[in-house]
């Protein structure tokens, strides 16, 4: 293996819930779900969008655990050049778990 090849690594970063929702394709296998207003039925190959909402997506969030399953949607993310970022479902779903524990306090005061 050469040093300067290229391979996919996990990298965390801090971001915004709300801005991430908004702008999320929630897939499972290759259709999915509009992160914003729950349309079903979209294609993360084709829709660029949600045709319900408007919402441009910018990430994807997946259930998918196998390596070799998230390495095919990397490789047809990077074959199609689409301009997604995937994003780990398990690390979003808990955010959001935290932001609706906190605003539960908050509307309880």
């Amino acid at each position: 293996m050469q040093a300067n090849e290229e391979k996919y690594i996990r990298v965390w970063k801090k971001m915004n819930v709300g801005e991430v929702t908004s702008h999320l394709l929630i897939i499972d296998d290759l259709y999915g779900t509009c992160g914003n207003c729950k349309h079903l039925g979209l294609n993360y190959t084709k829709d660029r969008s949600c045709p319900n909402c408007g919402a441009k997506f910018k990430y994807l969030a997946t259930n998918l655990k196998s390596p070799g399953e998230l390495a095919k949607v990397l490789a047809r993310i990077e074959k199609e050049k689409l301009d997604f970022t995937l994003i780990d479902r398990e690390d979003y779903n808990l955010s959001k778990a935290k932001d609706a524990v906190k605003d539960l306090f908050k509307s309880a005061e």
